[in-house]
């Protein structure tokens, strides 16, 4: 017990590591990406009250937290602080402004990531309108209450000329389009380890990425003019819709990522047509974050409506797929009632017909010989009775309702049912072989619908090897225990032509028949009998040398059945 102990400890220790070990990672790899975003951004160029016009490394931990969920909440927010308060420092911060900024940016990612996982779960994506608008309206609060206490902090440290609110109009906006740039490509790669694209799904959204990082080239490039603010909507929102009717939304937050990287960074550095000098820079930078904030919304709204669609689509297919399988199994259970009942009645409608025939010529002859005519007219009772108790299994087979399964030793059931076919295989020449496993556990089920099951798989057995020899028909009905899964199998094998591989999935379902005047139902029926004991029941084949059934059912809880002989 002591020793026990020790390695529960020990293994809840190595847990608590692990733990730890994970968070301190997480917060180091984050805080390098936003100390690394943040230096960019500071470094390239400052507003003329202090604040920086694009901030992406909003995005990044706002991002990060959101795909991870709120276990991260603490590593994010401590790599936040660790990042802002040096990359400040490197810049023209005192140390109280660089906390204070600090506070605020590991504020702004608890909030926005706070309002998505309260209202949307922690497992988010960007496959619905009403999850983009969500991500949209906690950028806006995030950043807003951050700002606040941004604008503050400048006018206390660093009392710029600006007034308060243009510093916190200027915070709000450049973290803003920074979380609107950046945290929808983390949130979409989240979703996309969540659920792996197959192979399929990767080659062509890359190949449209490409293209569009050509046509942002392109745009670049191209020379001013009046119509400069329209080309760039003309030449970009084809490719964006193509990217978000095809594809998955993390990759139409990759197209918005790119473009909005380019836009900011082109009109930072005066290059393309949002960078040209004809325009203030306030005028220059507010053009281009309202570009960025149009092509984002534009990618993710038009990715989250396609996505809807597919969805609508899938579950419309499902719905019909439904539909059909219920069609197919009321005309199943409709016309293979029908079917049962006309094949297991035929008989004893046929004994009871030469019964009555022989009891009236008894009777019509003179003197009438009664005694004759007495049990002709018993034997007629008795296949009267007979017909009952087939109409009885049928309803059971096909009704709603449970019926009470008792143990079933399935090697007499499969000798109880060749006894029932053993005409037809003298007839045809065929050369049965028994593998009856001596000691078998019982299942739990009906007689008659089990030995139903091997008397219809011999009948087809019988049936296929027509087609061969009368000198190679051979039938194999073996049985043997599956010690492994617990369960009792029992196959049908046959010498005759196989079946088609491609056919093997089809010919269980419901009218599909290879015969002139079969149904296509006796294998349907016989799947239904497996499955309604709880087992299944397969089909192997080359197409060529043969064809074996298998039907596979669990054993009966009670255990295993007392060991007998094959009789």
């Amino acid at each position: 017990m002591a020793e026990y102990g020790r390695h529960q400890r020990s293994a809840a220790i190595n847990d608590q590591i692990g733990r730890w070990s994970g968070s301190i990672g997480l917060a180091v790899a984050l805080g390098l990406a936003y100390f690394l975003a943040a230096r960019l951004s500071l470094g390239l160029l400052l507003e003329p009250d202090g604040v920086a016009v694009f901030w992406p490394a909003a995005g990044i931990s706002s991002g990060v937290l959101i795909a991870l969920g709120p276990h991260a909440r603490w590593p994010v927010a401590v790599g936040v602080m660790a990042a802002t308060i040096p990359a400040n420092l490197m810049g023209d911060r005192n140390l109280p402004a660089a906390i204070a900024f600090a506070l605020c940016n590991a504020a702004e990612a608890l909030i926005v990531a706070g309002l998505i996982h309260r209202y949307f779960g922690p497992s988010f994506n960007l496959d619905q309108l009403r999850k983009v608008l969500g991500l949209l309206g906690a950028a806006i609060a995030g950043t807003a209450i951050s700002g606040i206490g941004g604008a503050v902090a400048y006018k206390l440290f660093h009392s710029p000329a600006a007034p308060m609110l243009i510093s916190w109009w200027h915070w709000f906006a450049s973290d803003a389009v920074g979380i609107l740039a950046v945290a929808p490509l983390f949130i979409g790669l989240a979703a996309a380890v969540r659920r792996p694209p197959v192979r399929g799904e990767i080659i062509e959204p890359f190949a449209a990425l490409g293209a569009l990082a050509a046509i942002t080239v392109i745009l670049i490039a191209l020379p001013q003019g009046t119509w400069e603010t329209v080309v760039p909507i003309a030449l970009l929102v084809p490719i964006v819709l193509w990217i978000a009717a095809r594809f998955r939304p993390v990759f139409s937050a990759a197209s918005g990522f790119i473009v909005s990287l380019t836009v900011i960074w082109t009109t930072i550095y005066g290059i393309g047509p949002f960078g040209g000098p004809g325009l203030p820079i306030e005028v220059r930078f507010l053009q281009a974050q309202t570009f960025v904030v149009g092509v984002m919304l534009l990618a993710l709204v038009l990715a989250a409506m396609f996505a809807e669609h597919r969805r609508a689509e899938a579950r419309l297919v499902r719905s019909n797929m439904m539909l059909e399988e219920e069609r197919d199994k009321q005309l199943l259970n409709a016309q293979a009632v029908a079917a049962a009942i006309a094949h297991e009645i035929k008989q004893p409608l046929s004994a009871i017909l030469l019964n009555g025939t022989a009891a009236q010529r008894l009777l019509q002859q003179d003197p009438p010989k009664l005694e004759e005519a007495q049990s002709a007219l018993s034997d007629l009772v008795g296949d009267s009775w007979r017909m009952d108790q087939i109409i009885e299994n049928v309803r059971q087979l096909f009704g709603k309702g449970e019926s009470d399964k008792k143990p079933i030793d399935l090697n007499k059931a499969a000798l109880a049912a060749l006894q029932l076919v053993r005409e037809e295989l003298r007839n045809h020449s065929v050369t049965t072989t028994l593998e009856l496993s001596s000691e078998l556990p019982t299942v739990a089920g009906h007689h008659v619908q089990l030995e139903e099951v091997v008397a219809n798989l011999v009948r087809n057995a019988n049936e296929a090897m027509e087609a061969v020899e009368p000198a190679r028909r051979a039938l194999i009905v073996r049985t043997r225990f599956n010690n492994s899964d617990k369960t009792v199998i029992l196959e049908v094998e046959d010498s005759g032509p196989g079946i088609d591989p491609e056919r093997l999935r089809s010919i269980f379902d419901a009218f599909v028949t290879t015969k002139v005047h079969g149904t296509g139902l006796g294998l349907a029926i016989c799947r239904m009998i497996a499955e309604s004991h709880g087992g299944q029941l397969t089909a192997s084949s080359d197409g060529r040398s043969g064809a074996r059934f298998q039907v596979v059912l669990p054993i009966e809880s009670t255990g295993k059945a007392p060991a007998r002989p094959i009789e």
